[in-house]
């Protein structure tokens, strides 16, 4: 595995899809969009999602403020995130790179993101036989931060606020930069969920 051709290119990547469970969906997603500064980072939406590339501190920025706009107190709201760095078969093209790993977000996600939010996520390691090690301590960085991660199969669970939960991201990513060629982490967040509620009821 030490052997694995690794992409040297300087790119994070995140693709996100939106999904507010309300009726009027497109102009909920559209209006978080807009809302959102894109400023320091490359944006192309499709059929199917949003992507922004560049500068890891950056684009978890943008994909961060893409959750906190579109939250709404009354609607049930799921995120899915694939933040990516160092695939063998990326390009080096649209992408912004300026060096100064810009957060124009950032003020507006501390401000919004006091909102609580249940996480599922995956952190992927490639090229190196010490994974096991690197995912272990990507999972401590939650724990430092207050997110109660607990196991579950396949994936580890997070709660925390929204704010919380990505400055986690961030800081998981920085390490993952500093230290790994090839890396995934997929999440998916939601916020409201009716089954979170349902459950509690029970307990």
């Amino acid at each position: 595995m030490e052997n694995c051709s690794m992409n040297q290119i300087d790119i994070t990547g995140c693709r996100i899809s939106l999904y507010p469970m309300k009726d009027d969906f497109a102009s909920h997603i559209l209006r978080s969009i807009k809302e959102t500064d894109t400023t320091a980072v490359w944006q192309q939406t499709d059929l199917f999602s949003t992507l922004y590339r560049g500068e890891a501190a950056s684009v978890i920025d943008a994909a961060a403020a893409l959750f906190v706009n579109a939250y709404d107190p009354k609607t049930h709201l799921v995120g899915e995130f694939t933040f990516s760095k160092g695939c063998p078969g990326d390009l080096a093209g649209d992408a912004f790179l300026s060096g100064k790993h810009e957060r124009p977000n950032h003020q507006q996600i501390t401000a919004k993101g006091t909102f609580i939010v249940q996480c599922k996520y995956s952190f992927y390691v490639f090229g190196r036989e010490d994974y096991m090690e690197e995912i272990a301590h990507i999972v401590s960085l939650a724990d430092a931060m207050g997110l109660q991660p607990q196991s579950a199969h396949y994936v580890t669970l997070l709660s925390g606020t929204a704010a919380q939960l990505f400055a986690y991201f961030e800081q998981a990513l920085a390490y993952a930069h500093e230290k790994l060629p090839h890396y995934v982490l997929e999440g998916t967040v939601s916020v409201n969920s009716p089954s979170l509620k349902e459950a509690s009821l029970h307990e």
